[in-house]
């Protein structure tokens, strides 16, 4: 066989993988950085949604964190994050919709959730401070309305007592 057919039929086998992940299905790397100051020492959950950007602005505290004892269809995942470490979890993300991250503090005083809107970007990086979210991502800003800063204010982290919390796959 000539070398000209050799590389002809490697780069269509190449194009082949290409093409097929590609229309494979979307996934999101979500990388954590918890200090041990985070949440005052104690740990918290973190909610990976499917939204519709409309349906978030309006979302309150309390209706996002009741989705962590009762999740609906819209709940990807959810995680517990540790304060004093950095922690990486990778999901499968519908194509198509816009996803919103949520840690879930006992105090809140700031943001809390972020919109990746579409299309999502392949990883994003949250650095949590003590009571609040950093990222790097590109993201819808949630309008800072007295009404939302009420809410996450008065609320009160979900009530978890008898669930069993879950292990975050990823790094130690």
């Amino acid at each position: 066989m000539s070398p000209q057919v050799c590389r002809a039929g490697s780069l269509g086998g190449l194009l082949a993988v290409l093409l097929a992940s590609a229309c494979g299905p979307a996934h999101l790397t979500v990388n954590v950085r918890s200090p041990a100051g985070t949440n005052q020492g104690r740990p918290l959950f973190m909610v990976v949604r499917a939204v519709d950007s409309k349906k978030y602005l309006s979302e309150t505290y309390s209706e996002v964190a009741a989705k962590v004892v009762a999740p609906d269809d819209s709940v990807i995942e959810t995680a517990v994050v540790y304060p004093g470490g950095e922690k990486s979890l990778r999901v499968k993300i519908p194509d198509e919709t816009s996803v919103a991250v949520s840690f879930l503090f006992t105090s809140p005083d700031g943001a809390w959730q972020a919109l990746l809107d579409t299309p999502v970007p392949r990883s994003v990086d949250f650095d949590l401070l003590e009571s609040r979210i950093r990222t790097n991502a590109n993201t819808a800003a949630r309008p800072s309305g007295q009404a939302d800063a009420k809410d996450a204010k008065d609320a009160k982290a979900p009530d978890t007592k008898g669930l069993k919390l879950p292990e975050m796959k990823g790094k130690e």
